[in-house]
């Protein structure tokens, strides 16, 4: 983006923000000011403690994403969604099928992905990012973004945070048909149907999504293909007024294929996963509580790779993965002082690729099927001095098995102290462990694992404030900081993972203010700074700012959204920016809705709307590489399309 779509941009936000400010004139004063009281810039929120509570009381970093916002901006994936969020980052080839992508928050890509609140991550796997789950877009009510560590209710991998995507539990009776077309060979069909029968609410989804070739900001073509199949069923039996229990299933197939013009690669592929969710909630009495979970994740992932000598395919990749998560949450109201919470979690992750792999005296070969358990109890704290102070305290114990290695058990804390000045202030002090299991492909890989790594520990501390400026506005704001002697990365010259040292800290700022019934804006701002033992910086993956901003209208027929993500320089000054197509940039994106009908809507989305060349995985900076060797990100593109219901 040159200097002057950089203006523009800006513009377009600062005036839409100012806009609000001149909007209401000084005879229409009093009438704003009680319609600005019902405003509820204090969203509940469950992921900071288990249990329901406001966003201002969970004494957290807490970021959400609503239904609304999903169904204004047409998000098609769980990733369009969260990348509205400050302090997240993702790092995308942007190749369909490609597996080795990551989300980071805070800087770290070991973040737990939770579906309404049970893991989905899987544990020892190196697949943190199982996005692939969750498609029904429609189905979910918000995502619950924690930034900063949470090993304590969360377990391993928690040390970045937590992304908890939360479905909608109460069905309405109807049918809804969804289609869509746009530019890069987009086409989207979807359909859903709801309701109850009895004491019985149901949900059934399918949807089928097709794309092509594609341009990046530079105008530069990259070949490829998708198409991808995806059901869901929900179903919810009340059992009796204080219990019921969720089945929640979805199954994915996706046939891919693209060339990977950087080394000439020819690839096609299939992905395949399945979940199983079973959620049995029950309210024992006014003050006890218990939710027993089961989930069970299947993820196959393979990847052939093209012959041009011989005409032949043969692997190029080969992933297949099961977990299975059971989950014990119990909690206990204590008057109004104390709310104690007390679990367990079992996981087992296995590796279903028998692969031959070093033993850990690296002195033969044996074939094997990776395996990882993790059995963790925890118990969890939160006592009210008074109306002022809360104290949230907690431990857990990891005791993993499994493998060619014995992994040590570990005992993590935290401690979060709170504070409100009054009914619009609060701040908070947080401490808390974190601990994370190597990967499998980190332990075993024949060419770059190394069978002796020690799980990561470290410590995560946090300050925030919370500050309710009037009934339509409020900011927030945040530090962290974070430190381990014992972390897992990966030595360039060694080439293999190692256990080194790692430092981060940063801040974000968030800003949100309702101007009136139809105008509503967002801003925020967060910075990183990261070194590890060897002094460098993450060879400019990490950004040193991100900005993001948000406005949205709403008025009679017409919701209209737009927001936009700055990543404004890169974190290292010794990486040279020929490495990347550019170290500032800003990415727009425009939603446009119309109901002529209350059962009829159309709609209209431009992704990348100023046409901006960038990439957030790149070759460039690696050694006989040159400018111009990265994975492009797509350039300006758009669909538009209805959605029918009755």
């Amino acid at each position: 983006m040159n200097l002057s779509k950089k203006k523009l941009a800006m513009c377009i936000c600062l005036a839409t923000l100012n806009l609000g400010n001149n909007y209401v004139g000084a005879t229409e004063a009093t009438e704003t000011v009680e319609q600005l009281k019902s405003y509820n810039l204090d969203e509940v929120v469950i992921t900071a403690t288990k249990r329901e509570e406001n966003l201002t009381d969970a004494n957290a970093n807490i970021s959400v994403i609503t239904k609304e916002d999903i169904e204004r901006m047409h998000y098609n994936t769980i990733e369009e969604a969260l990348r509205t969020v400050t302090g997240i980052q993702f790092l995308d080839y942007n190749l369909p099928g490609y597996s080795m992508s990551k989300v980071r928050i805070n800087g770290s890509d070991q973040v737990v992905v939770l579906i309404d609140g049970v893991r989905v991550s899987m544990t020892g796997t190196g697949q943190t990012y199982p996005f692939h789950l969750v498609s029904d877009m429609e189905n979910i009510e918000r995502i619950e973004v924690l930034k900063g560590s949470a090993s304590v209710l969360y377990g391993s991998d928690a040390k970045g945070g937590v992304i908890n995507i939360i479905t909608k539990k109460d069905t309405e009776p109807k049918t809804k048909i969804t289609t869509s077309t746009g530019r890069f060979g987009k086409e989207e069909y979807k359909i859903s149907t709801e309701g109850s029968l009895g004491d019985t609410s149901y949900r059934i989804y399918g949807q089928k999504a097709i794309s092509g070739k594609f341009k990046d900001g530079n105008d530069i073509e990259w070949k490829a293909h998708d198409n991808s199949e995806n059901i869901g069923v929900m179903l919810k039996q009340d059992l009796s007024d204080n219990a019921n229990i969720i089945l929640n299933y979805t199954n994915g197939d996706d046939d891919f294929s693209f060339l990977d013009h950087l080394y000439n690669q020819d690839i096609k592929g299939e992905a395949k996963s399945r979940n199983l969710q079973i959620i049995y909630n029950q309210k024992i009495d006014d003050s006890l509580s218990n939710v027993l979970s089961y989930n069970n994740a299947k993820f196959e992932h393979v990847g052939l790779l093209h012959n041009s000598r011989d005409d032949s395919w043969g692997n190029f990749w080969n992933n297949r993965y099961k977990s299975t998560v059971i989950n014990d949450t119990l909690t206990k109201i204590f008057g109004d002082t104390h709310v104690v919470t007390v679990g367990l979690e079992h996981i087992k992750s296995e590796n279903l690729n028998p692969s031959t792999v070093w033993t850990p005296d690296y002195r033969s070969y044996e074939t094997s099927i990776h395996l990882v358990k993790n059995t963790s109890y925890f118990l969890q704290d939160e006592w009210m001095f008074d109306d002022k102070w809360k104290l949230t305290s907690g431990i857990r114990y990891d005791d993993p098995s499994g493998g060619l290695v014995e992994l040590e058990s570990n005992t993590a804390k935290s401690f979060n102290l709170g504070y409100n000045f009054t009914d619009d202030t609060n701040i908070y002090i947080a401490y808390n462990d974190y601990f994370v299991l190597p990967s499998m492909y980190q332990l075993y890989d024949t060419n770059y694992g190394n069978a002796k790594l020690l799980p990561e520990e470290g410590k995560n501390y946090e300050v925030g404030i919370n500050h309710k400026i009037d009934d339509s506005s409020m900011i927030n704001a945040h530090y962290f900081k974070r430190d381990s002697d014992r972390n897992i990365g990966f030595d360039v010259k060694e080439d293999t993972y190692v256990n080194d040292s790692e430092k981060a800290h940063g801040f974000d700022i968030q800003y949100e203010k309702y101007f009136d019934d139809s105008w509503h804006g967002l801003l925020s701002w967060s910075r990183l700074s990261y070194t590890n033992k060897k002094g460098t910086t993450d060879y400019g993956y990490l950004p040193k700012n991100m900005v993001t901003v948000g406005v949205d209208y709403t008025k009679d027929k017409w919701n209209i959204g737009l927001d936009g993500k700055g990543f404004i320089g890169r974190d290292g000054n010794k990486v040279e920016s020929k490495g990347w197509p550019s170290d500032n940039y800003w990415v727009f994106n425009l939603g446009l809705n119309y109901k002529p009908e209350d059962n009829l809507k159309v709609f209209a989305k431009v992704n990348n709307l100023f046409n901006q060349e960038y990439a957030e995985q790149t070759n460039a900076i690696w050694w006989g590489s040159k400018p111009g060797d990265w994975y492009g990100m797509p350039g300006r593109n758009f669909a538009v399309g209805m959605e029918y219901e009755f």
